[in-house]
């Protein structure tokens, strides 16, 4: 894609997602976010096909513009457990950045809404990181006795979830940073044989 291609794209993304968090998914069609983009609705069609797309395009585009795929990624190449450790803080520190719109996404996920989609892809890619994190501390021999790397993926899946950010710190109003530290040094104390 040209560069004036790739602009107009990342444009009428970071558009939809300001829209979708101030307005809510339902509120926002795809005219809305043409107009708003100063496009016409056929292009917004032409990159994304369907409004499902563009709402899974969105919230790809926000891993990427927020740095947290850059930071996942350097995460990989450090040693297993600490690589686990640098992922959990990642996500946990993007949380704040992507909660309105990852909760409007997981209401229609529950309802069955256009833009269940988008959700699904992004906590199933999610839950794949943490598995390859997970089964990198197993290849190590790091794994705690009794966790497979199923359930401790799942485990830390839970723990790091958009619903349960959203109760600890929007609605019981812990800190930010408090629920990031205590949420990684849980996981890690309880996934990862210290000995």
């Amino acid at each position: 894609m040209t560069a004036p291609g790739r602009e107009t794209r990342d444009r009428i993304l970071e558009t939809a997602w300001e829209l979708v968090a101030t307005y809510g998914l339902d509120a926002v069609r795809v005219a809305d976010v043409a107009a708003a983009s100063n496009v016409s609705r056929q292009l917004v069609y032409a990159h994304f096909g369907n409004r499902a797309g563009l709402l899974t395009e969105m919230a790809r585009h926000r891993d990427r513009s927020t740095g947290f795929a850059d930071r996942v990624g350097i995460a990989t190449g450090r040693e297993p457990v600490e690589a686990l450790g640098a992922l959990l803080r990642a996500w946990c520190e993007h949380l704040p950045q992507i909660l309105p719109v990852a909760r409007a996404l997981e209401a229609a996920a529950a309802s069955g809404a256009e833009g269940a989609e988008a959700w699904r892809d992004r906590m199933t890619a999610l839950h794949d990181t943490f598995r390859v994190a997970i089964a990198r501390v197993e290849a190590a021999g790091r794994l705690a006795r009794g966790w497979r790397v199923g359930t401790a993926t799942d485990w830390a899946w839970a723990r790091c979830h958009v619903s349960t950010y959203q109760h600890l710190v929007a609605e019981r109003g812990w800190d930010p940073a408090d629920y990031t530290d205590w949420t990684v040094a849980d996981l890690l104390d309880r996934l990862v044989n210290r000995e």
